[in-house]
């Protein structure tokens, strides 16, 4: 099995408490999948306490067959169908656990993130997470790992933007 780590680190102009209340909303879960290019989304689950949020989710989005090297297009074809199931703990008053998992479904890649968010000031908060991309094919798999992590990574980012506009449309 071939594997590649991942580490991404994002700030936010926001402590934990108003982040837990954002990261709790099905809406902003809804609304952030949907800008970034899903066009089906299934929420099998979703609850938000004080101390824990759950999220399993599929959704489709479409795949640019010009942003996929030659050699992938026929594993990932135009459109991806992502199962994403994230834990997040709440465990102290500055501080917030993450446990997420990413997989397409019907490839052989998954990607397993692990970290959290610290608040490092009352108005700011950073999120730090460090994914291990792995795929079972063999020859292929670093590859395999390689591009997926790439996407993760973009996605990620995407994410990002999405939320510092949610966040600003909040205020």
């Amino acid at each position: 099995m071939a594997s590649v780590a991942l580490e991404i680190v994002q700030d936010f102009p926001a402590g934990a408490d108003r982040l837990w209340t954002v990261f709790g909303s099905r809406d902003y879960v809804e609304r952030k999948y949907r800008s970034l290019g899903s066009t089906e989304i299934d929420i099998r689950r979703f609850a938000a306490t004080d101390r824990e949020i759950r999220v399993d989710l599929v959704r489709v989005a479409p795949v640019s067959a010009k942003r996929i090297p030659a050699w992938a297009r026929g594993l990932v074809g135009g459109r991806q169908s992502m199962r994403h199931a994230g834990v997040w703990k709440r465990v102290g008053p500055r501080h917030i656990e993450a446990r997420l998992e990413i997989r397409p479904l019907g490839q052989p890649v998954t990607a397993a993130g692990v970290g959290g968010v610290d608040e490092i000031a009352p108005d700011r908060s950073r999120l730090t997470l460090r994914f291990d991309v792995t795929s079972r094919v063999p020859g292929l798999g670093t590859k395999i790992a390689a591009l997926y992590a790439t996407q993760i990574e973009e996605a990620l980012a995407a994410d990002h933007a999405f939320t510092l506009r949610y966040l600003h449309e909040a205020d």
